[in-house]
This record gives structure tokens, C-alpha cells and sequence, in this order.
């Protein structure tokens, strides 16, 4: 491949990983129309680019191609978000569990740096940005999904559940929300460190469940979770 192409390639990846992260945290709101300008000066690329981003991000659901109207990004409805839910569950908590088994040491301090981000953000005074926060947990989760060490992982996480869900998720947490989702990542990143994966496991699939219950309350006729596990025994 020649050095245009590869730029080319580049360019639209670049476009992409901005639109990603603009929809994950917030600031491109569902039925929200994606303006190519917009988009190139945020990416430092052309709108070529960015017209090439947004056919791969609508095949992977992040934003519809709309006659007249352009890109629009994807409004995801509560049922919808609950499914993703539990989709999230069974994903992010492999990942977990593998990530306990192939974790290296400075995979494990970045993501204990990130968790003190997140308490950082958590508890500053004022209103909880949720912008931040949300870019904060993004940044944590990946963390964890690329240390699992599978390489489609990622991929399926990034089209299947981080679009609806941390778009969503932080606006609607109330404070003890917050803290609960801060003490719970903290416990994620200890089983991960101890190389133990079924607690690493069961304290994701946990903390996928509190924020669920934290936005829509209990799932009908469920029993109370707690909000993060004892460690399981042997």
C-alpha cells in the first residue's frame, strides 16, 4: 500500500474514533444530525473523511443515512437499551475474566489510574459532569476489553453496546449512583490484578447489573442484586 492510501485509510479512522467518542459521551445526542464540517475540524481531517466515516459507522449502527437530512445519530429506545444491557453483561464480563488471565502489570496500573479519574470526577464539588465521567468509563472499559487480549472483542462491544448504553447511562445517575459505579470499578480492577477470573468475571456482570438497575430500577419480579459481589469461593 502506498503512503496516500494508508493516509486515506488514517484520515477516515480518525473521523470515526471522533464520532465515536462524541456519540459515547454525549455530545452528538440521539436524532442528532452529524454536520461533516463539524466532524473535520474535530478530527483535523477532510470531509471526504468524514463522508467515508459515516458509511462505516452507519453499517455499524452508530448513526442512519437519512434522504436530505444526512447522518442523523441512532436515538436508542429503554427497551432496546435493555437488551443491549444484557448483551453487555455476558461481553464485558468475559472480558474481564480474560482480562484477569492476560493482564500485564502496566495494563493493570493504567487501568487503576483510570479508576482514580473516574473517583476524581465522582466526587469534585459542584454537578457531576457527565461528559467526563462518561469519557472516564469509556476509557476504563476499554482498558479492560483490550487486555482480554481477543481482538474481536472490541469490535463487537463497540457496534453491539457502548453506543447506546454510555451515551445514556451517566446523565441519569444520581450521586449514590455515582459512588457505587466508582467503589464497583475499583473491585473490578482488584480481581483483574489478582489473575482471578471468575471473581473478575462475576464483579463485571455485577456492575453491568447495577447500571441497569441504577437507570430502570429492578427487572420485573426480580430479587435486589447487591451491589458488588464477595469474592466466590473456591
Amino acid at each position: 500500500m502506498s503512503a496516500r492510501p494508508r493516509q486515506a485509510s488514517s484520515n477516515v479512522q480518525k473521523a470515526c474514533a471522533a464520532i465515536r467518542e462524541a456519540v459515547a459521551s454525549g455530545r452528538f445526542a440521539g436524532g442528532d444530525r452529524v454536520r461533516e464540517v463539524v466532524v473535520a475540524e474535530m478530527a483535523g481531517v477532510s470531509r471526504t473523511s468524514v463522508r467515508q466515516a459515516l458509511a462505516l459507522l452507519a453499517a455499524e449502527g452508530y448513526v442512519e443515512l437519512r434522504p436530505n437530512r444526512g447522518a442523523v445519530v441512532v436515538d436508542w429506545s429503554d427497551e432496546n437499551l435493555l437488551q443491549v444491557f444484557d448483551l453487555r453483561a455476558l461481553l464485558e464480563s468475559h472480558a474481564a475474566g480474560q482480562a484477569a488471565q492476560h493482564a500485564g502489570a502496566d495494563d493493570v496500573a493504567a487501568m487503576r489510574a483510570e479508576v482514580l479519574e473516574f473517583e476524581r470526577l465522582v466526587r469534585r464539588r459542584g454537578t457531576p459532569d457527565a461528559r467526563l465521567i462518561a469519557e472516564s468509563n469509556n476509557r476504563l472499559h476499554r482498558r479492560i476489553i483490550a487486555a482480554a487480549g481477543n481482538p474481536r472483542l472490541p469490535a463487537l462491544l463497540a457496534a453491539v453496546v457502548q453506543v447506546p448504553i454510555e451515551r445514556q447511562t451517566f446523565a441519569r445517575y444520581d450521586r449514590a449512583a455515582l459512588e457505587r459505579s466508582a467503589l464497583q470499578h475499583r473491585d473490578i480492577v482488584e480481581a483483574i490484578a489478582s489473575g482471578d477470573a471468575p471473581w473478575a468475571e462475576a464483579t463485571m456482570r455485577s456492575h453491568i447489573h447495577a447500571g441497569r438497575q441504577a437507570i430502570f430500577g429492578a427487572a420485573p419480579g426480580a430479587a435486589a442484586r447487591p451491589a458488588g459481589p464477595e469474592r466466590p469461593t473456591p
